[in-house]
């Protein structure tokens, strides 16, 4: 193995259990740390593949500014709201004797995955196709010409939904206001 294929597959190992980690954490302020991990390893993927723009993009904006926002969200509610409930589906799914459910699920998917991959492979061309000269150019230019408005649509719902959020959590002394 060389060593573009020794950093995939420790990226991947990185992604793939971080992920996992994600929906089996039992804490809340775990599970976004976890998340945070899978955006850096997904990042990670990006610059292995020569994406660099992507690649920023990923670690500017969702480890960066999503994660900031999750962190908040867990900070601004009350911890009665964010501690797991000890009963359920949720706890039976994570229990020594079946948390093997979800691993297996994944497993399976990766099976059909990879099977439908190699009934397709032959049809795919063997090496990669080159990238594009300047897609950072490209891509501001989409972005802050043709999609100006829906850009700053959705960062204003954004800032709506901050602000909600935290009128919606905002104690005066001591009761909810």
């Amino acid at each position: 193995m060389n060593g573009p294929m020794v950093a995939f597959a420790c990226l991947a190992g990185l992604t793939l259990y971080s992920a996992w980690r994600v929906a089996t954490a039992p804490q809340v302020t775990h599970a976004a740390l976890f998340l945070a991990a899978t955006f850096a390893g997904v990042a990670g993927l990006f610059f292995l593949l020569q994406a660099d723009f992507l690649a920023a993009v990923q670690l500017l904006l969702y480890a960066g500014a999503v994660m900031t926002v999750v962190i908040f969200a867990i900070m601004l509610s009350e911890m009665r709201e964010v501690e797991s409930d000890a009963r359920g589906w949720r706890s039976l799914l994570l229990s020594p004797r079946l948390g093997i459910v979800p691993l297996v699920g994944g497993v399976g998917l990766a099976a059909i995955l990879l099977s439908a991959y190699h009934r397709a492979a032959p049809s795919w061309p063997l090496s990669p196709l080159p990238a594009a000269p300047d897609s950072t150019r490209f891509i501001a230019h989409a972005l802050f010409h043709a999609y100006a408005l829906p850009f700053e649509v959705a960062s204003v719902l954004l800032l709506a939904a901050m602000i909600g959020a935290i009128i919606l959590t905002r104690t005066e002394g001591g009761a909810k206001g």
